[in-house]
């Protein structure tokens, strides 16, 4: 007998569902499943991903499920039912087969799996089948809302643009609309007139609207320029709502090097909106506010501003861009370029990352961090001197981990425990082959068997507490075998690479760099798989 390392994956899809707790029960369901089969699953080996969508693979807990056991860390891992694990049939497929080579059982709660090539059939056709249901339900709704559209129906639209409400089916008394909003409204039309008729630009435009204390959809004094330009744009202000100027596409790629304040790494929708051409469009009549000659007329002040505006030669960005956040309130740092006087009093662009929250003006005229900005030049510089020495010396990774002595350890006490089980396994088949020879009565094999077992638990128990360093240490050395490939590949002229070289290397390998008021804190993704998501992390810390 050997001790199964079992693990157990539930999931959730919307936010809906995430926020009612049903989650819960499927993590009931399983834990009991696991204990009534004698392999209690540990915290660690929980692996839950609340409010994910199942058409999508890029799900943090699972990527992490699926990096244990491609190192051989478990025996057995327990899911719900195959909905639970991917909507997808294909997605469900990989997963079974990549789990089947890594010698790890998948169980259903809910059928039997594997036990016959019938139970293979049933379980294909099954997620043949609930794929083909979502795609025709899916259809049929875009075409029965594209219908009620041309119709002239607006129950297709789920709310307003900014200087209108949205009278909804049942207040409507069955029949949504648009009502005019009057400050909202007397906003809009002040925006087409300074554009239209005055010509201003979109940044002249965002100064008057907070000079005046317009307020924004959100309730925000400050605007945004894709705000303005988003109102500029929509056909609703001279009475044609337009529906249908996005349509949802598989997410290709990800759109952000580190994830928002709050918001976590992965989307929770494997879906991203695409804009349709406008061709495509279907035109609800709504109440107009600008008239169709002022509409016009900003359209084209619009297009000469753009074509008046003078690129010159572009700099080059900040090379940090988007990875950067503040440890304190953790919100993003940002680049911004100040001309100041330097030796011999000559005017010159100093660069600098400051944090997002020490911008009173953001926040209602208060800064809500005293974070300092830091100089760009010696933190990119910082930033770019780390991840050379980490591609220099992938070995870095587990000389670290070895210092702290803790892996190795419980690697060298799992061995030696794993060598005394095996001997009270033997020990215990000792003890029934006597028993069923007549060697030993029954009172006394029943107490040296009691004892043998009790001894086993224990050591089986001692076993897991040690196998999350184990695991820890298999994804270390993975990870510097990879680091080893892509230090291969990029060969000697690492310290030469470009700017636009050392962005791309930045962002493949560090996930966020977080900026305290004395020091930065660097933490690398280490990757243990191609394509996955989901990173383990390590951090360098430098002074600031």
């Amino acid at each position: 007998m050997t001790t199964i390392r079992a693990a157990f994956y539930a999931r959730v899809s919307s936010e809906q569902q995430a926020a009612a707790h049903t989650i819960e029960s499927q993590v009931s369901a399983l834990t009991e499943r696991a204990r009534s089969d004698g392999s209690p699953v540990p915290p660690e080996r929980q692996f839950v991903d609340d409010g994910i969508s199942g058409a999508t693979l890029a799900r943090p807990a699972l990527d992490r499920l699926r990096d244990l056991a491609a190192v051989g860390a478990i025996d057995r891992i327990y899911v719900h039912s195959p909905d639970r694990l991917a909507r997808n049939y294909a997605y469900q497929v990989l997963l079974l087969d990549e789990w089947r080579r890594a010698n790890a059982e998948l169980v259903f709660l809910n059928r039997s799996l594997g036990k016959s090539p019938e139970d293979d059939l049933l379980l294909q056709m099954q997620g043949i089948i609930a794929e083909y249901e979502r795609a025709k339900f899916m259809e049929r709704s875009r075409r029965g809302k594209r219908h009620a559209a041309q119709g002239g129906s607006l129950n297709v639209m789920s709310c307003a643009p900014f200087g209108y409400r949205y009278v909804s089916v049942r207040e409507g008394g069955g029949k949504a609309r648009f009502e005019p909003n009057a400050e909202q409204a007397r906003v809009v039309q002040l925006i087409f007139s300074w554009i239209g008729r005055d010509r201003c630009s979109l940044n002249e435009v965002c100064r008057r609207l907070q000079k005046a204390g317009a307020l924004t959809a959100s309730g925000r004094r400050v605007w945004s320029k894709q705000a303005v330009w988003h109102i500029l744009q929509n056909p609703a202000y001279v009475g044609r709502a337009a529906y249908g100027k996005t349509r949802m596409m598989p997410r290709t790629r990800k759109t952000r090097p580190r994830p928002p304040r709050g918001r976590p790494a992965e989307p929770r929708r494997s879906n991203t909106p695409v804009a349709v051409d406008s061709k495509e469009w279907v035109f609800v009549p709504v109440p107009p506010l600008v008239d169709e000659r002022l509409f016009r007329a900003a359209q084209e002040q619009l297009e000469e501003n753009r074509t008046r505006a003078r690129l010159g030669r572009r700099r080059l960005g900040y090379l940090l861009q988007g990875l950067t956040c503040c440890a304190i309130c953790r919100y993003a740092y940002y680049g911004k370029t100040t001309r100041e006087r330097g030796p011999g009093h000559c005017l010159k662009d100093y660069r600098y990352y400051r944090c997002t929250g020490s911008d009173g003006y953001r926040f209602g005229g208060e800064r809500i961090c005293s974070n300092g900005q830091i100089q760009a030049e010696f933190l990119e510089a910082a930033v770019w001197c780390e991840v050379c020495d980490l591609l220099k010396n992938p070995e870095k990774l587990e000389r670290e981990l070895k210092e702290c002595g803790e892996a190795d350890a419980s690697l060298q006490n799992a061995e030696a425990l794993k060598a005394l089980r095996l001997k009270q396994q033997h020990a215990l088949e000792r003890l029934i082959d006597s028993f069923t020879e007549g060697l030993i009565e029954k009172d006394q094999f029943t107490s040296r068997m009691a004892r043998t077992k009790g001894r086993i638990a224990e050591l089986d128990a001692q076993i897991q507490a040690y196998s999350g360093d184990i695991d820890q240490l298999e994804h270390v050395r993975l990870a510097a075998e990879r680091l080893r490939e892509l230090s291969a590949t990029i060969g000697p002229d690492l310290l030469d690479a470009d700017w636009h070289r050392r962005r791309e290397l930045i962002r493949t390998l560090v996930q966020k760099v977080e900026i305290g008021k004395d020091n930065v804190k660097i933490v690398f993704r280490v990757l243990p798989d191609v394509g996955r998501s989901g990173p383990e992390s390590i951090a360098v810390t430098l002074p600031r």
